[in-house]
Order: C-alpha cells, then structure tokens, then sequence
C-alpha cells in the first residue's frame, strides 16, 4: 500500500537576510500610509465641527411669548439644520454666532450708574415681615423703604390739642418702623399722607361714596374767622415729624413724599357727585404741598439737616393723565422750588400672562404704556420742569406690583412671581437704551424701586408672607418666609450673585434674536454680568451669549445662576453652574453658551 505523506503546508519567509529586511519596510510603509489617512479624515472632521459652531445660531423654535412686534434689539434666529458635535468644544467663535450680545464698552461708560438703593420694598407690615426676615433683605441688599400707609399722620396727631402738645403724640408705631430701617441699612422714603379726623372736612366728601371711603382720605380743613386754614395746619404738622426725626433719627437722612396717591378717589375725597373731581384734587395737593413744603425745609433748616421732599406718588400714572399732573406741579412757582424728587406708582394687571396682545408680559412692553415708555414719558416731563436741577432730579418708583390673572389669586404663582419681579427689573435698567418708545431712552435709570407691599395678609400682596398651599401671605398670626418675587430680587442683588448695587453701570444690549427673551447687561465693582428672562414656553438649551468688551477677565469659565422657585425647598430656587467662556475671533471678548430653561430667569457674571 502506497504511503501517503502530509502535505506540507507552506509558509513564505523569504530565503534570505536581504528578503527579510524588504519586506519588514514594506510593512512598515504600509503603516505610515494608514496613520497618516486617519490623520487627515480626523484633521478633516475637528474643521467641519468648527465651522458648525462658528457659524450656528442655535435657537430657532420662539415659544407662546409676548407679540414679536414688542421686542427690541432683535432679529429672525438663524435656522440650522445640522447636528452639533457635543464632544468637540470650539476654540473661538465668530461674533456672527451670538444669540444675544451685551456690549460692556471696556467697562469705560460710567453715563447711566445703578443706585445704591435701586431695591426696595414698601407699604404694609414691616414691623411683622422685617425681624423674621432681616437676613434675606440684608443678603438681596434691599436698601430701600417706603413707610407710611398706616394714615400715619392721623395717628400720630390723634387730637387738635397734639399740634402743640407732644404728650398727646403717639410715635410708637411710626418709631418701631423707623427703627427697623436703621437695624437693616434701609433709606426711609416717608410718606405723609391722611388728614387726623379733627382736621377732616364737614360733611366729609369721603362719606358720600357707596360703600364710604376712608375718611382719613379727606383734604385737610380747618376753619378760621371763615378761612380754611387746612393746608397750613397740616403742614405744621408735617413740620413737627421733620423735627421729630432729625432729633430721634438723624442718621437715616429720610425723604419725604408729601401724600399718596392724590389722582386716587379713594386716597384724595372730592365729593362723589364732583364732575370735575380729577382737576378738584390737583388743585387740593397745590394747595396741601404749598403749605408744608417750605416749612419743612425751614425746620431741617433749623436742625441744620438737608431735608429732601418730593412726591406726587401718582397711582393712575400713564399717558394722558401724566401730561397735566406732571406740568401743573412742576411750573407752579407755589411748589417747584420745594421738589427735590418725584415718585410715582404702578400696577399692572392681566388675564395671561404672556398670551395675547393683552397679557401681562405684552403690556409691559407697550411702547406707549409699557414699564420702559411710561418712565421715559415721566422723565421727560420731569426733566423739562422749572424745579432746582431739573435736568436729574431723581425719579422713584416707589409702589409697584402685578399680576397675570384675575382674580388676584396668582399674583405669587411659584413660576410667574419671579419671572414677573425679575422682568421689570429688567425693563427699568433697559430705560436708558430703549430706542422703543415714543418718548426716548432716559438720561438715567429710576433713583429706587419698591415692591409693594412687606405683607398684607390674605390680599396676596407680599414679599414676605406664609408658605401654604393658598400662597395668600397668610393670615395675622402666620410665621412669614421670603415669596418667590423676593428672589428675584435675591438674585439680581446679592453680593454671591449679580451684586448689581455694588457700584454698577448700565451696559448695552445689540442683539437679541429670540423672541420672547429679555435682555440687561450692567458691570459692578467686581463683574461683569448679563440677566436673560424667558418668558415664553421654549427652552434654549444653546443660547450663545456674546459678552462683548468686557473687563480684564482671566478666567476661562462665567458663572451661571438660574433662578426657578423651588415649592419643596425655597432657599434652593437658585442654582449655580459654570460654563465655559471661549474666546471670539476678532470679536474682542468671549461667548459663553448657556442653557435658559422656559419661563425662568437666568444671570451670568464673569470677574472683572
């Protein structure tokens, strides 16, 4: 039987040393080619994710906001179509690809400086609100506060006999609030306002309302040999808390607002079958500012105190009504000499909030009767005024709240309340850009803000008020926490946020694209920073904010603060996060992309 042998199985070696060295080169060249194809296919992919993010405006889709028509500042978004890598961050941007730019000018325009008491709160209940609450007021640097809303006056002077004696005065009220403010660092903006019942007027017009008004409400009245000495009487009275407080308080440096309210009915009686009510009160507060004006001044005189005195503290402040108030009071040679400031209130009210062209975010944006052009139209009838230093006389906004429903109910809606607060907020530093209105950017933003009110129980009207499910303030004996409205104030304040007061300026906003987006930018003695308020129901989770000439910055990352009121854990309702700051090319500054959850507010600051 033949034998069968195994087949060999061959192999190629080569046969010889020089084969050997051939072929380890051919491999070897083989591997320089693969190496350096990946190379260029990896080279190739880094430029096709740069150009994508040099060149994308990320946010295209504009939620249930306010009517476009309303914006400022702002341009279609940009579409893009493309997927963006996310593990391939750009080294430098073009400016081309900002959603939002805020120009910083090098931190060298100082033309419209934020006042140190920009934030404060007025009205009702400090002396319940403030002790439970000083630390939250210290920490949002809140360093305003009107008093006064108690009919003051009435109560301290309760008899014709405490004119002259101070035994029948009663301060105790009025002291433990002034006390307060000296506790808590707040500049006391006094309002005098009410008429003690033995200087109201018989009949009292108050009483011929249906149901009655407060009789306090009355001009004041006093007859003498046939002469109403009213206004002169209750100007020895306004005399006599000048120098109650310059002896007891000098520290606080009070202002003065002469009435609250008088283009009110309720706050200014004319008889209520009056058809010429409205110019009845003007001439009433002429008559009541020219009797106690100049002798308050002549008793800050006296104390050698510089006592400063304003008002009117109107309530129905918008376009029609401004144009006769504003002119009357300012060209009366009785009283202009007497106005060192001016005040005024507003309060705004809507069925939606951001739906229609009447919701509330609509409103606040009117360019006739919104937030910005009603203190463009007091400014510049303030400032065309014969007063001393017409031309910067402070302008206060020293009663303001709002709401997006009715009835009041949701006033302090966890998610509304600091979207709304934050919103104005940004309207009243946005006065000296606005190009918007009828009436022209202003020369400076308001002196001071003030939220109405500390707390009013169960009238939904409060920073401070008692968590429940009601979310009413609480009744009088509830234990009160700062609302959702305070922290937007929290957020724009305090020295670990925005620290807007820290000696800030008003920066310039160029570009906003998105619709429904709110804009400011202002820098401070330490930071740059931008606050961004969507009020729509988009979230932008890629918004590229163009921080332009900012100071020296030599960090890499901005902080980014973003305020949602927290139900479950209030204190928490701002959280903090960094995001990179990536140089812009030829841009002169850097952009930081941040994510704006909808219907919230978000800051961002870089040191400077």
């Amino acid at each position: 039987m033949q034998e069968h042998k195994p087949k060999r199985v061959v192999r190629f070696w080569g046969k010889s040393k020089r084969g050997l060295i051939t072929r380890i080169s051919g491999l070897v060249s083989l591997l320089l080619v693969l190496a350096l194809t990946i190379f260029l296919i990896a080279d190739h992919i880094q430029q096709s994710a740069h150009a994508l993010y040099s060149n994308a405006s990320k946010n295209t889709i504009v939620g249930d906001s306010a009517d476009s028509s309303s914006q400022r500042f702002r341009v279609s978004p940009t579409a893009n179509t493309a997927a963006t890598p996310t593990n391939m961050p750009p080294t430098t941007f073009l400016a081309s690809a900002a959603d939002i730019t805020i120009n910083f000018g090098n931190r060298q325009n100082t033309a419209y400086p934020i006042p140190y008491r920009f934030l404060g709160v007025a009205g009702i209940n400090i002396g319940r609100a403030l002790p439970s609450n000083g630390n939250a007021v210290l920490s949002a640097n809140i360093h305003l506060m009107k008093l006064g809303d108690y009919d003051d006056m009435a109560e301290i002077f309760p008899t014709a006999a405490s004119l002259t004696n101070a035994s029948q005065q009663n301060w105790v009220q009025f002291d433990n609030q002034l006390t307060l403010a000296a506790q808590y660092n707040l500049q006391p903006l006094i309002s005098l306002a009410s008429t003690p019942t033995w200087l109201e007027p018989q009949p009292n017009p108050c009483l011929t309302y249906r149901p009655p008004i407060d009789d306090h409400s009355a001009r004041p009245t006093y007859m003498v040999n046939g002469q109403d000495q009213g206004p002169q009487m209750w100007g020895k009275l306004a005399a006599i808390v000048v120098a109650h407080l310059d002896a007891k308080f000098p520290q606080l440096h009070a202002m003065y607002e002469i009435w609250n309210q008088p283009d009110g009915a309720q706050f200014l009686c004319e008889p209520a079958s009056d058809t010429n009510a409205d110019l009845d009160r003007v001439t009433a507060y002429r008559s009541i500012y020219a009797a106690a004006a100049p002798l308050m001044k002549q008793q800050g005189t006296k104390d050698g105190v510089q006592v400063n005195i304003g008002g009117p503290g109107l309530v129905y402040a918008l376009k029609n009504h401004l144009t006769w108030w504003f002119p009357t009071l300012l060209n009366d040679p009785a009283i202009y000499p007497y106005f060192d400031f001016i005040t005024y209130h507003r309060y705004t009210s809507s069925s939606t909030f951001n739906t229609g062209s009447a919701s509330l975010v609509a409103s606040q944006q009117d360019p006739m009767l919104g937030v910005e052009a009603q203190y463009e139209q007091i400014a510049k009838l303030v400032h065309s005024g014969k007063q001393p230093n017409a031309a910067s006389t402070p302008i206060y906004l020293d009663e303001y709240t709002m709401t997006p429903c009715y009835p009041n109910t949701c006033r302090n809606d966890p998610t509304y309340s600091p979207l709304m607060n934050a919103l104005l907020l940004v309207d009243s530093l946005n006065v000296v850009n606005d190009t918007h209105s009828a009436y022209g950017a202003a020369s400076a933003v308001p002196a001071g803000l003030a939220y109405f009110t500390w707390n009013i129980p169960t009238q939904n009207l409060c920073m401070f008020g008692a968590f429940d499910a009601k979310m009413d303030c609480g009744g009088q004996t509830a234990t009160d926490i700062p609302y959702p409205a305070y922290y937007a104030y929290n957020l724009f304040g305090a020295s670990n946020y925005l620290d807007l007061t820290d000696g800030g300026y008003v920066a310039t906003p160029t570009l906003i694209k998105p619709a429904g987006l709110y804009v400011s930018g202002f820098f401070t003695g330490t930071r740059d920073s931008v606050a961004i308020v969507n009020t729509t129901a988009q979230a932008y989770t890629t918004l590229h904010v163009f921080l332009q000439n900012p100071g020296k910055t030599t960090g890499t990352q901005a902080n980014a603060y973003t305020l949602k009121f927290s139900l479950s854990n209030p204190s928490s309702s701002i959280t903090t996060s960094q995001v990179n700051l990536v140089p812009v090319s030829g841009g002169g500054g850097y952009i930081a992309t941040i994510n704006v959850p909808a219907l919230t507010t978000v800051g961002i600051s870089i040191a400077a």
